[in-house]
């Protein structure tokens, strides 16, 4: 408990910094003057694309728990939404354990294994995150800080994916592993432990066959384009005067950031990061900051208005859901 309060709080004081980052130096009249001025049609737009990419990753999640009898795409759709919501109003961002739980429970799918699931999903975001930026390296200049940090991913991003399939494939030899840990541990916890491992590498049996792994590679791609496309759309609809592929440079960036700590819905953080990736070409700090709320909004609400909705229908609450994880 205290561990986890440190933790929030932690997140808390670094949102308030980012956040005073990114209000400094600005003229509220002028942030009003950019959101009057958005094409809300193009608004209208990103969030639709935003939405449909959360839809690609429900069919990759389908894809990924394809043994899972029952799943349907919308349900896959429903808990991560619900996950989106967690992360969005909860602390220590508990969203994917909030999905994995429900996936556990409501279908039968066993925890560890909706878990293992959901680490291939992030060492794929984690590929496509860097194959995303070493496209946009050809057109773009991308300080050296970034391309240090994407070094470090795309090296933890194979190793866990390329032990991930070697405990898949190699599932056979586990009791000899059983045997092997009850004599360093308790007969139960050995157990325990290996009947984990075995549930959490099965999330990976997909990818050892070449058209699921391709199904997969392919879906991940769809969810970054569709997010890349719906960045765009945003930049567009306030007018900004960049490039063609500024929108996915802005959505590197704030992927990127989401592993520093935060209050819940990613605040500060998200808004100094788009405003730091924009700021490339456009200096008018009230635009840049017009937009980053703005968007930010957008998918605050998208997120509530969707994890609220889905939540209703499988008929529960926050408070329940969070006892849960």
């Amino acid at each position: 408990m205290a561990r986890a309060s440190l933790k929030s709080g932690i997140g808390l004081a670094l949102s308030v910094v980012f956040l005073w980052l990114a209000l400094r130096n600005v003229e509220w009249s002028g942030v009003g003057s950019a959101w009057r001025g958005a094409r809300l049609d193009l608004l209208a737009l990103g969030t639709a694309l935003l939405a449909g990419s959360w839809f690609i990753a429900a069919i990759r999640w389908r894809v990924l728990l394809s043994g899972v009898a029952g799943l349907r795409i919308r349900d896959a759709f429903a808990f991560i939404m619900i996950g989106y919501l967690a992360n969005t109003v909860l602390p220590l961002r508990l969203g994917d354990l909030a999905r994995a739980s429900l996936m556990g429970r409501r279908k039968n799918a066993g925890i560890s294994r909706a878990l293992g699931s959901l680490a291939i999903e992030r060492l794929m975001d984690v590929l496509m995150l860097v194959a995303l930026t070493l496209v946009l390296m050809r057109v773009l200049e991308i300080p050296a800080a970034i391309q240090a940090g994407l070094t470090g991913m795309v090296a933890a991003g194979l190793v866990g994916l390329v032990g991930l399939m070697v405990v898949s494939l190699n599932r056979k030899h586990l009791p000899r592993l059983t045997a092997f840990l009850a004599k360093v541990m308790p007969h139960r916890v050995a157990d325990r432990v290996l009947t984990l491992l075995g549930n959490f590498s099965s999330g990976a049996d997909v990818l050892h066959r070449p058209a699921g792994f391709l199904a997969v590679v392919a879906l991940s791609a769809g969810v970054w384009l569709a997010a890349g496309a719906g960045t765009l759309a945003w930049v567009t609809a306030f007018h900004l005067d960049v490039p063609w592929y500024a929108g996915f440079f802005v959505l590197v960036m704030v992927n990127l950031g989401s592993a520093i700590p935060s209050s819940p819905g990613y605040v500060g953080v998200y808004h100094y990061l788009a405003m730091l990736a924009l700021s490339l070409w456009t200096p008018d700090r009230n635009a840049t900051l017009a937009y980053a709320i703005g968007t930010h909004a957008l998918n605050m609400l998208a997120n509530v208005g969707l994890g609220s909705f889905y939540l209703t229908r499988e008929g529960v609450s926050l408070r329940s859901l969070r006892a849960e994880i």
